[in-house]
C-alpha cells in the first residue's frame, strides 16, 4: 500500500500559520518579561542568591523568603528574620559535575558546629550533578539535624556554646570544585596515585562530630525584644539522612555567598527596606493570625 502524504486545508492551514506567528511573539513577550524580571531583580530582589557553582534559596516556614540588596552593595544578600521561626537553607547544584560546599551560619560550620573559615579542609555537604538539597539545621548525626530558627542573639546556638563572634547574622556559603580521578600506573604492579595537584589521596573523612551542646529551643512566635538582634538557635529535632563520601576539593572557593540576615528594624535602619515597604507575611494570612498553643 502506498502512503499518501495528505496537505491541510486552505483554512487550516491559514489557522496553522497564525497559531505559530502568535507562539512566536508569546515566546518574545515571555523572554521581554524574563528580561524585566531580570532588571527588577538586580535592582530589587530575587529569591535566589546566584553564584557559578551553586545558587542559594533561604526559606522561612517553607516559604522562599525574598533576598534584598543593599544601597550601594552587591556582594551579599539580606534576608528579613521573624523572631521564634524556623528556617532552610535550599543549595543548588547547577553543574554536570560534584560539588561540594562549607556552610557557616553565625561564623560557624553547620556540619561540626565549630567556628568556620569556609576553608577547603572543613566538614562539607556534597551535591551530586544538577542536585537541590535542602540544609534544615545544625547537623547532630547522620540520621538527624536541629532545626535552624530565627531567635534573640543572646539565646543563639553560638553565644550558648560560647563561640559568639563578629559574625553573628551572617550566613556564608562557599563551593569547591572535585578534583579530577587519581591516574594509576603500575611499573612492576606497583601502584602509584597522583591527583591534579600530585599529592597522595585524601582519607575519607570521618563522620561528622555531634554538636557541642543542646539547648532548648524557644518557644515559636516569641516576639523579638526591642532593640534586639537576631541569631540562629537549636530548634526541634528534625529526622534528615545523610551518608558519608569521598571528596577531594581544589583548594581554592569558587562561589563564596554571603547572606545576611535582620529583624525588619535592622533593614530598615541599614536602608535596604525603606519605611513604608513591608514584606506581605504570607503565612499569618493562611494561618488566620491567630495564637498558637506553646511547645513545652
Amino acid at each position: 500500500m502506498r502512503h499518501r502524504h495528505v496537505l491541510p486545508r486552505p483554512r487550516a492551514r491559514v489557522a496553522s500559520l497564525l497559531a505559530a506567528a502568535l507562539l512566536v511573539v508569546a515566546s518574545t513577550a515571555h523572554a521581554h518579561d524574563r528580561d524585566l524580571g531580570r532588571d527588577r531583580r538586580r535592582h530589587d530582589f530575587s529569591m535566589w542568591d546566584e553564584g557559578r557553582l551553586v545558587d542559594v534559596q533561604v526559606r522561612v516556614e517553607g516559604e522562599p523568603a525574598p533576598l534584598l540588596v543593599g544601597p550601594g552593595e552587591d556582594d551579599r544578600r539580606y534576608v528579613q528574620a521573624f523572631a521564634g521561626r524556623e528556617y532552610a537553607l535550599v543549595v543548588r547544584n547547577t553543574t554536570g559535575r560534584r560539588v561540594a560546599v562549607v556552610i557557616a551560619v553565625d561564623g560557624l560550620n553547620v556540619l561540626t558546629g565549630d567556628r568556620s573559615t569556609l576553608a577547603a579542609d572543613e566538614r562539607k555537604y556534597v551535591l551530586d550533578p544538577y542536585e537541590t538539597a535542602t540544609i534544615r539545621g545544625w547537623r547532630t548525626s547522620l540520621d538527624e539535624v536541629r532545626q535552624f530558627t530565627f531567635v534573640d542573639e543572646r539565646r543563639s546556638y553560638a553565644e550558648r556554646t560560647g563561640q559568639a563572634n563578629a559574625d553573628m547574622g551572617w550566613i556564608r556559603i562557599a563551593s569547591f570544585r572535585e578534583q579530577r580521578p587519581w591516574w594509576v600506573i603500575r611499573p612492576d604492579r606497583m601502584q602509584t596515585y597522583r591527583g591534579e595537584d600530585g599529592a597522595p589521596p585524601a582519607d575519607a573523612p570521618s563522620p561528622p562530630t555531634t554538636s557541642k551542646a543542646a539547648p532548648a529551643p524557644l518557644a515559636r512566635g516569641e516576639a523579638a525584644p526591642q532593640g534586639s538582634f537576631p541569631g540562629t538557635g537549636w530548634g526541634d529535632r528534625r529526622d534528615d539522612r545523610v551518608s558519608m563520601t569521598t571528596f577531594r576539593a581544589d583548594p581554592e572557593a569558587v562561589d563564596r555567598l554571603v547572606i545576611r540576615y535582620e529583624y525588619g528594624s535592622g533593614l530598615r535602619a541599614l536602608g535596604v527596606l525603606p519605611e513604608e515597604w513591608h514584606w506581605r507575611d504570607r503565612l499569618a494570612e493562611r494561618d488566620g493570625g491567630f495564637a498558637r498553643p506553646p511547645r513545652w
